[in-house]
């Protein structure tokens, strides 16, 4: 995926997911430093759009609980002997579909706990 890829994700979803979880207007976009977030392209879009962005420092902990996400679709991937790029789709999206609201939820929920872990650890690893 490139910043081009991604802006066209964010025009696409952004204002409707934040409006589907009743947050329009009141969130704060949270991004890693990945280069397509930090493209100038990206980071007009976001001025314009976006109530507010979560600055990250540089090799800071990762905090974003999508990280949770993809480590446990890659678990579930794993149990499986995938042979081609198709089973991978199919697979990813039965196991995306698995997933429980509770779990979202849960994750984010924990996000104060994980600042203060940072806190606690003065921006160095955390047990998250």
């Amino acid at each position: 995926m490139n910043k081009d890829v991604y802006l066209d994700i964010l025009k696409r979803n952004l204002k409707q997911s934040a409006s589907n979880l009743g947050i329009s207007g009141h969130f704060k976009l949270h991004q890693d430093n990945d280069p397509k977030h930090t493209a100038d392209i990206y980071k007009l879009w976001v001025l314009y759009h976006c109530p507010g962005v979560i600055k990250i420092p540089v090799q800071s902990p990762n905090l974003n609980p999508i990280e949770h996400v993809w480590d446990y679709l890659q678990q579930k991937i794993n149990e499986h002997n995938i042979s081609n790029k198709q089973e991978l789709r199919k697979l990813l999206i039965e196991e995306w579909a698995k997933i429980n609201g509770s779990f979202f939820a849960k994750l984010i929920k924990s996000m104060s706990n994980r600042l203060l872990e940072v806190i606690k650890c003065k921006s160095g690893p955390t047990r998250y």
